[in-house]
C-alpha cells in the first residue's frame, strides 16, 4: 500500500514537472514549490498577527497560486495552439492545392509564426528529417500539445493520408468546423461576461459589503442598550457572517466560473482568491464603517437607535 502511495505521488510531481515544462515557466517545479511553501509559512505568520481567517485564507491563496500557475500557463498555451489550428491548417491546404506534399506543406506553414503550434510543427519536421515517420511524429506532436482538438484533427489528417482520400478536402473542412467552434466559444464568454460579472460582484463584493455594515449596526444598538451579554452576541454573529460569506464567495464563484467557461474544474485557481477579497471587504467595513461615517460609537449609536425604534 505504501509503495502504490510512493508510487502516485511520484507520478503526480513527475506530472506536474512535465506541465511546467509544458508552460515555459522560468523557474523549475521543485524551486517553484519550495518557493510556495515559503511564502505560504510567512503569509500564515503575518495573517496570524492580525485574525486566524487570514491565516488560513493567505497560504491557502499562496498555494493556489504558486501551485496553480503552471497548470493554468498551459491552458492558456493549449488555448493559444486551438486559436491558430484553423489558419495553420487552411495554409496546408492552400500549399497542398498547388501540388506540395504533406511534407512540404508543413515545411511552409513552420515558417509562419503561429504561436506555439508553431515550435510544435518545427519540431515535428526536425522528427521526421531524423528517420520517423510523417505519421508518428504528427502523433507525438499532437499528444505533447495537451490539445484534444489537435490530437482529433492529427487523428483525422493520419487517417485520410493512408486511405489516399481528398486530404486538401479535408483540411479545408477542419479549418472551416474549427473556425466555426471558436466562433461559438467567443460567442458564449461575450454573452456570459455580463451575468458572469453580476454573480461575482454581488457574492463576493456587495455581500460582504452588506453584511459589515449589519455587523456594524449591531455593535451600535448593543452598546447603546449597554446588554451585559452583547459582545458574545456580537462574536456569535460575527461567526456566522464569516462562515456565511466564505462557504458563499466559494459557491459563487464556482457558479460564475461555470457560466462563463462551462466547467467548475476551471474555478479552483479562482476560489481562493475571491473568498479572501470577499473576507477582508467584510472585515474593513465591519470595523471601520463607523470611523467612514465620521461619528463615535455612542452618538451614532443613538442616531441610528432612534430611526430604528
Amino acid at each position: 500500500m505504501s509503495k502504490k502511495k510512493k508510487l502516485n505521488i511520484s507520478e503526480k510531481i513527475k506530472s506536474y514537472e512535465e506541465t511546467v515544462r509544458f508552460a515555459e515557466m522560468s523557474i523549475g517545479a521543485k524551486k517553484l514549490l519550495v518557493i510556495t511553501l515559503a511564502a505560504s509559512i510567512i503569509g500564515f505568520f503575518l495573517g496570524a498577527l492580525v485574525d486566524i481567517t487570514l491565516a488560513i485564507l493567505i497560504p491557502l491563496v499562496i498555494i493556489d497560486i504558486g501551485i496553480g500557475m503552471p497548470f493554468f500557463l498551459a491552458r492558456r498555451k493549449v488555448r493559444k495552439i486551438e486559436t491558430a489550428l484553423p489558419d495553420m491548417l487552411h495554409h496546408m491546404s492552400t500549399t497542398l492545392k498547388t501540388g506540395g506534399t504533406v511534407e512540404v506543406a508543413l515545411e511552409e506553414a513552420s515558417r509562419v509564426d503561429y504561436g506555439p503550434i508553431t515550435k510544435g510543427i518545427k519540431r515535428m519536421l526536425s522528427d521526421i528529417r531524423e528517420g520517423s515517420t510523417f505519421e508518428r511524429a504528427f502523433k507525438e506532436f499532437a499528444i505533447a500539445s495537451r490539445s484534444e482538438l489537435l490530437e482529433k484533427t492529427a487523428m483525422i489528417i493520419i487517417t485520410a493520408r493512408k486511405s489516399g482520400g481528398g486530404l486538401v478536402d479535408t483540411l479545408t473542412a477542419m479549418s472551416e468546423d474549427i473556425r466555426a467552434l471558436e466562433r461559438l466559444r467567443a460567442e458564449r464568454r461575450t454573452k456570459t461576461l455580463l451575468q458572469f460579472l453580476f454573480i461575482v460582484v454581488a457574492g463576493c463584493f456587495v455581500a460582504p459589503f452588506v453584511f459589515g455594515v449589519v455587523k456594524s449596526v449591531l455593535t451600535i444598538l448593543v452598546s447603546v442598550g449597554g446588554a451585559g451579554t452583547g459582545n458574545g452576541l456580537i462574536a456569535r454573529f460575527d461567526l456566522i457572517f464569516k462562515v456565511y460569506l466564505i462557504m458563499e464567495s466559494a459557491l459563487t464563484t464556482l457558479a460564475a466560473v461555470q457560466v462563463r467557461e462551462g466547467s467548475m474544474s476551471k474555478a479552483v485557481i479562482y476560489i481562493p482568491i475571491l473568498v479572501l477579497i470577499t473576507y477582508v471587504i467584510y472585515v474593513i467595513v465591519a470595523s471601520q464603517f463607523l470611523v467612514v461615517l465620521g461619528g463615535t460609537t455612542t452618538g451614532v449609536g443613538t442616531t441610528v437607535a432612534a430611526l430604528l425604534l
